[in-house]
């Protein structure tokens, strides 16, 4: 499974109308933990399901890619400004933690860092001047490198180049319950959120909208090479005002579009059908029954614009 928390919750999915009854699954007699628990399964099927739709997970992970160039598919320079574009295989690229460059021949590489405010993405992630949570897809996985760093100097292939980026959007799991007026969450993954991102927590009446302003891992996460260390996997996000309400532990937190959690929803009903028994089946409509063909459709028009791109 993947690592952190799923996209949904078992509570999630059920607070969201999905045309069936989850009372019948798995199957017509199973008890109230029975059916939690098969329920919480076709979330995380729904998570890898979509991830693997769209060949990059939604949520947001460190990335590390050796690629070689100039005069390659992903490794160019501009002869005119020796400016260097490098192309990732994930997007949108929303930070860059480190870029190092080897000359091609060394075996070993070693790895010399591309001084920090040398780099950056050619299409920033777009974002309100306010607390506003991502609604739509938006940025690249094009990054320009500043003048000279990757250059022609030993020909066509000459440099490899390492490139640790964050890609897709933040999302966690509460780790502990979270009491009303609390401006820390204790959270199973922190990628990304020190970035100031606007996420929201999904707990039924009492979801509210958040604004993270700092996040530290419990223990960070080391880079390849010499690129140092990134905030990623469990810690604390700082936010920038008190919650309203409280929160359980559990509780999902995602800047996650919720067009695409929407998807993620449809995805975990297919799981869901797919996974109760024949009598189960009987009792469904005669448009939901056998119909997960229509669902599965629907899901993936809503998640072809987060597919990956290269």
């Amino acid at each position: 499974m993947p690592g952190g928390s799923p996209y949904i919750t078992a509570a999630t999915l059920l607070a969201r109308p999905a045309g069936i009854s989850w009372t019948i699954v798995p199957t017509l007699t199973a008890n109230s933990a029975q059916q939690t628990a098969q329920i919480q399964q076709a979330c995380w099927n729904a998570t890898s399901t979509v991830d693997g739709y769209c060949r990059q997970p939604l949520r947001a992970t460190i990335n590390t890619e050796t690629s070689t160039g100039p005069g390659q598919p992903r490794v160019s320079v501009n002869r005119y400004s020796n400016v260097a574009t490098l192309i990732t295989r994930r997007w949108p690229v929303t930070d860059i933690a480190a870029i190092q460059t080897s000359q091609a021949c060394y075996f070993p590489p070693v790895w010399t860092l591309i001084p920090a405010g040398q780099y950056r993405p050619r299409h920033p992630v777009i974002t309100s001047s306010g607390p506003a949570a991502v609604t739509v897809p938006a940025g690249g996985n094009v990054i320009d490198v500043g003048p000279c760093y990757i250059n022609w100097d030993y020909g066509r292939g000459g440099w490899d180049v390492m490139t640790s980026y964050t890609s897709g959007y933040p999302h966690a799991g509460l780790t502990g319950p979270a009491i009303a007026t609390a401006e820390t969450l204790a959270v199973d993954d922190v990628t990304a959120w020190g970035d100031g991102w606007a996420g929201v927590i999904y707990d039924g009446v009492n979801t509210e909208p958040v604004q993270v302003t700092t996040a530290a891992a419990t223990t960070p996460v080391t880079l390849p090479g010499v690129g140092g260390t990134v905030q990623a996997g469990a810690g604390t996000l700082t936010l920038s005002s008190p919650l309203s309400f409280p929160h359980a532990a559990g509780t999902i937190v995602s800047a996650i579009p919720a067009e695409a959690l929407r998807g993620v929803v449809l995805a975990a009903t297919v799981e869901a059908l797919e996974g109760i028994n024949a009598i189960a089946t009987q009792s469904l409509s005669g448009m939901t029954a056998g119909g997960t063909g229509a669902l599965t459709a629907t899901y993936r028009a809503i998640l072809d614009k987060y597919r990956a791109i290269a």
